[in-house]
């Protein structure tokens, strides 16, 4: 199976927010998607549209397998389940609507089987009355298990700000924690986690959505009830309420943005010392530009901890925006959680030059998976394409291990936004060590 695209669902998508997104579990790999509408194949609607789906593949011989988590329940990609497993073969799978209401929805699996599902727990969370993609609405869930067995969910929530929630029962119930970060009017931090497996949470997050803000990039931890920034200095203690006690900008800055770099989050990991390590992109022509009107010209960038400094270094083109009207939005990049020295990218653009990369098959531009490796903590990298001269768009990748070989899960066909509107299929490629 090593090299080969194996589809694991037709019709396809998810957001980058909710981790982990997809897992392996043994030999099998498990990943969340929504179902789009409207196929655009002949006009013809999907009759499982809005479905939150899994999609289990034996990855010793390709044999994929179905589950219909929820079926009907919301037009958007934002959807996607993130999965945590249990020390007793079960997994907990936790999704929500994007923005609609204050309800977060938890299913636990049967013992090591993941196409056996419980009926879904809801979880009312604070906030003002709903009302659809303003107020305290629920986006994006985060799952993290603690030594003590106690389980987190950080996810969007009250002011639109991350918030978290814990459950002590193996997900049965769950009780709101607090508001972590405060950040500028609009949509608030945007923010990916990271978890050492010892009670520490890092965070990297943003000041708002890169359409209204020009935003830097900024790290923390939490542990045992307190915020620190980079070097382990306590800035705040974690709130227990709605009220945050730390704008975001009060982090470590990794990265400052203006008009002209405006970073958006691709994804974080930690090395063998629990040091972060960071992708991200940065869109180089938006500036006095309005909305729709900028966003050809990104740049993978990436960052690592030493203990002592943030090393920041550009290290491909990314090319241009996924789509009108979302200007910041690119392929994206992924870490290997086992290699910091080692990146995958999705880019319409030779990663080296920044000259289109058009398809010999369709004579089009096409997002191409590419893996870049470092020897130097990310100062210089060479690029290796994984797929090429497409005649469709390969992107988000997500990066798993199985029996130390690489496994790469992602969306490959059209894209055109969030809201049910993409013909993408899930797809997997298990690459050599």
């Amino acid at each position: 199976m090593t090299g080969k695209i194996i589809p694991l669902n037709d019709n396809s998508a998810y957001s980058w927010f909710s981790e982990p997104r997809a897992i392996i579990c043994g030999d099998n790999l498990i990943a969340g998607s929504v179902r789009a509408v409207d196929t655009f194949r002949g006009g013809q609607n999907d009759p499982a549209w809005g479905s939150v789906e899994i999609s289990v593949c034996d990855l010793n011989n390709g044999h994929v397998s179905h589950k219909v988590l929820h079926p009907y329940f919301d037009q958007d990609d934002h959807d996607d389940p993130s999965f945590l497993p249990l020390p007793d073969g079960r997994l907990i799978a936790v999704y929500s609507k994007h923005g609609i209401e204050r309800k977060a929805y938890v299913r636990i699996s049967e013992p090591n089987d993941p196409l056996k599902w419980s009926d879904a727990i809801v979880v009312e969370t604070p906030g003002k009355e709903a009302r659809a993609f303003s107020g305290d609405n629920v986006t994006y869930s985060n799952l993290f298990r603690f030594p003590d067995g106690r389980i987190y969910d950080f996810y969007r929530g009250f002011g639109y700000d991350p918030n978290y929630m814990f459950s002590d029962d193996d997900g049965k119930t769950w009780t709101y924690g607090g508001r972590i970060l405060e950040g500028k009017t609009g949509y608030g931090p945007y923010a990916k986690y990271a978890y050492d497996g010892d009670g520490t949470v890092h965070i990297i997050c943003t000041e708002d959505h890169p359409r209204n803000f020009d935003n830097s990039l900024y790290h923390g931890m939490i542990r045992d009830g307190q915020i620190f920034d980079s070097f382990g200095k306590p800035l705040a203690k974690l709130s227990t309420n709605t009220n945050a006690n730390i704008k975001a900008w009060e982090l470590t800055r990794i990265f400052q943005g203006d008009a002209n770099n405006v970073a958006w989050m691709n994804d974080i990991k930690l090395d063998r010392d629990h040091r972060p390590y960071v992708t991200f992109s940065v869109q180089k022509d938006g500036a006095g530009l309005p909305k729709g009107e900028g966003g050809f010209d990104h740049r993978f960038c990436y960052a690592r901890f030493d203990g002592t400094k943030w090393n920041v270094h550009e290290i491909a083109y990314a090319g241009t925006r996924l789509y009108r009207g979302e200007d910041d939005y690119t392929g994206l990049a992924a870490l290997d959680p086992a290699d910091p020295d080692v990146v995958y990218i999705s880019t319409d653009a030779n990663p080296t030059t920044g000259a289109p990369l058009i398809s010999a098959t369709d004579n089009h531009r096409h997002h191409e998976l590419f893996v870049g490796r470092t020897t130097d903590r990310g100062a210089t990298w060479t690029w290796r394409p994984l797929t090429t001269n497409s005649a469709m768009d390969n992107i988000r990748p997500i990066v798993l291990r199985w029996h130390d070989k690489p496994v790469l899960v992602f969306l490959r066909g059209q894209y055109f936004n969030n809201r049910g509107q993409w013909t993408t299929t899930l797809s997997a490629m298990i690459l050599p060590r």
